[in-house]
């Protein structure tokens, strides 16, 4: 006689989910005390239920597939009992699934016994036909009869691999613009970035953008709340078979806005018949930028000149908002003050780029593609001044940045070595 083993679980699992007057009933009658009796004996019923040993194991259950194609799915069951079982593969319904796989679609092809402690392989054959609708079809390949049930599901098959097909299509609507928009942009001023959008289906694609602005969940240093009113969006109302389209969006934050950081969405509203209803990450445009404001006075330091120093070379770098495009060029305006209060002209003596140039494969979000081979970013910049023979004691640095949002500065004083 085959072995067996007492599962409890599900009878745990359901008397733990009763409340006490449901799991222990006071009786008012006769009647009560009987009902009560049959639903003890009857949890006890199931509390005393064999499970057939079967393990199962799938290859890989979730598989992309396009209309008119099949693909197959490898499923291995092994006998963990003392004797040989019999067992009767078919394809049952996963519960609550919004797309379940039709049965005509499915052939399951493998032995109906398996012996004492061997394992059986089964192929799982699906064939989606072609007026197949774009979704994910769920399914479960039972091997027994045996089901169970937990608390506020319906029963389904212990003994099954879960399988799901991905059927897909070539999308009809494509975006050949970056989705991901950083930027910088001085508080008064605007700037605007523009998607190309192309539609190859043979039918037109409506094409109606909605901008959200509501700040997400987050910690330490959040983005500031941005007014919808300054952001505008034009394009058509929709695109034509074979045609293409632009969406301009532009941002105009006034001068009285705070500065900082600012994040929106911009949904594209596009239909593609080809993707499914419920997936419009890949028309989700992220609008990311900074506002900034020239500042009304120069920024200043100190630093101390000893009676050894030959000259004072000052390097500047300017910072921008990381992966911003479109940036105007930056620039300083600096001057030097002796201890005598004196303004000494510095001479600019180098002005340097730097940049970083993979050979990979694996481009950075913000790098450049440079034929086939290279990506390349921006390493930023340096301004290097210089004052010869300054006289010793207590100098102060003023600089006056233009189109940058911050920069770095080193002031390195020469000495003699004499």
């Amino acid at each position: 006689m085959t072995r067996r083993f007492n599962l409890l679980l599900v009878a745990l699992v359901v008397l733990s989910a009763l409340p006490a007057a449901a799991a222990f009933p006071v009786a008012d009658d006769e009647t009560d005390v009987n009902a009560a009796t049959a639903s003890v004996a009857a949890t006890e019923e199931t509390a005393e239920t064999n499970y057939t040993r079967l393990y199962i194991d799938t290859d890989d259950s979730y598989r992309d597939v396009k209309p008119g194609e099949s693909l197959d799915y490898t499923v291995s069951v092994k006998n963990g009992e003392d004797e040989a079982v019999e067992v009767d593969p078919h394809l049952s319904a996963t519960p609550m699934a919004e797309f379940p796989l039709e049965s005509e679609w499915v052939d399951i092809d493998g032995p109906t016994s398996i012996e004492a402690g061997e394992t059986a392989e089964y192929t799982v054959s699906v064939e989606v036909p072609e007026d197949a609708e774009t979704a994910d079809y769920r399914g479960l390949v039972a091997f027994t009869d045996e089901t169970v049930t937990y608390p506020g599901r319906p029963a389904q098959p212990i003994h099954s691999a879960h399988v799901v097909a991905n059927v897909w299509r070539e999308p009809t609507v494509k975006i050949h613009s970056d989705t991901y928009v950083r930027a910088q942009v001085e508080a008064g001023d605007s700037f605007t970035r523009q998607l190309v959008i192309e539609n190859t289906g043979d039918s037109a694609v409506p094409l109606n953008p909605e901008l959200t602005t509501e700040r997400r969940h987050c910690s330490g240093h959040c983005p500031n709340q941005l007014n919808p009113s300054w952001i505008d969006i034009d394009g058509p109302n929709q695109i034509a078979p074979g045609e293409t389209a632009t969406v301009s969006i532009t941002v105009s934050p006034p001068e009285a806005a705070d500065r900082g950081r600012y994040n929106a969405d911009v949904n594209l509203g596009l239909n593609d018949p080809n993707r499914q209803a419920n997936n419009d990450y890949w028309q989700r445009v992220g609008v990311n930028f900074v506002v900034w404001k020239q500042p009304s006075e120069a920024f200043e330091t100190g630093f101390e000149v000893s009676d050894d120093t030959e000259n004072v070379t000052l390097t500047l770098s300017p910072n921008g908002y990381h992966g911003a495009e479109d940036r105007e060029d930056a620039s300083f305006d600096v001057e030097f003050v002796d201890p005598d209060g004196n303004v000494v002209e510095a001479e600019r003596v180098r002005v340097s780029s730097s940049g970083f140039v993979d050979l990979s494969g694996e481009r950075a979000r913000n790098a450049v593609e440079q034929g086939d081979d290279y990506a390349i970013r921006n390493g930023g910049e340096e301004f290097v001044y210089r004052v010869n023979d300054p006289a010793a004691g207590e100098w102060t640095l003023r600089v006056t940045p233009e189109n940058t949002i911050g920069f770095q500065y080193e002031l390195d004083r020469i000495e003699s070595s004499e």
